[in-house]
């Protein structure tokens, strides 16, 4: 399936330009990954969800992230939200807009957490599932898909 753009994209640009640290925050399936992939796409990813991965960043988080000295997407980021004050110190040293994309779930208090720790450094971007306008877009691109949610 191709990429469905979503009407967020913009926001997302502009807290890029203005913020060290980008949260994009909404519920499961969303497509927050997804956005940030699309919108990110010379930034290397890495998963939390990964097991390997996950047990790297709680054994060593400041050599996980020495990993990455140009930034990078962090999906899942709510499984170890020591991270926050880990990226604290580096946005601060660094000074770089949208250097660091993490995406997180809202039902694991992903918004809370990113925000005490990194009040002024983290735009934060709500992403809900797709709007009718957005499913109404995706019928006019790609209407040889099945597209039984639009009205």
């Amino acid at each position: 399936m191709s990429y469905q753009p979503r009407q967020m994209e913009p926001v997302l640009h502009r807290l890029a330009k203005g913020f060290p640290v980008i949260g994009i925050t909404g519920p499961r399936q969303a497509g927050k990954t997804t956005l940030a992939k699309h919108c990110f796409p010379d930034r290397p990813y890495v998963s939390l969800e990964n097991p390997d991965t996950l047990e790297h960043v709680q054994q060593d988080p400041r050599g996980f992230l020495d990993q990455y000295p140009d930034g990078l997407v962090i999906d899942e980021v709510q499984r170890d939200p020591r991270l926050f004050s880990y990226l604290q110190g580096l946005v601060d040293q660094q000074q770089v807009m949208g250097q660091y994309i993490l995406t997180g779930s809202e039902q694991f208090g992903f918004r809370e957490k990113a925000t005490q720790t990194l009040a002024g450094r983290i735009g934060l971007l709500p992403l809900t599932p797709y709007t009718m306008t957005e499913l109404k877009q995706s019928a006019r691109l790609y209407p040889d898909q099945d597209q039984q949610l639009v009205a």
